[in-house]
């Protein structure tokens, strides 16, 4: 039975016994919150009275955050409490159309 225990010794979190649920939710250990910049740019060109050209930028995560995964909640584990993870890049699409 693996425990994790405070600095007075007091029993925080503890395996309960087979065959018994715990009392510790799932989403009791949650990770980092998240923050992603999206920004759009958009530019038109009138080349006739009919028709136009656009010019489109998408940047998705613009600051190239990372988007840190959760902690690892099994009790079990050697790297419990632990954020082993993370994800996110930034992405850039360019777009150029004639409207006419």
């Amino acid at each position: 039975m693996m425990a994790i225990a405070d600095s007075s010794g007091r029993a925080l979190l503890v395996n309960p016994t087979p065959g018994l649920l715990g009392t510790l939710s799932p989403a009791y250990i949650e990770g980092p919150s998240t923050f992603r910049l999206d920004l759009n740019v958009l530019k038109r060109v009138k080349i006739r009275e009919k028709i136009d050209f656009q010019f489109t930028a998408n940047f998705i995560d613009a600051l190239n955050t990372p988007q840190w995964g959760n902690p690892n909640t099994d009790i079990n584990s050697v790297n419990f409490g632990r954020i082993t993870g993370a994800s996110g890049n930034r992405i850039i699409v360019l777009e150029a159309r004639v409207n006419f």
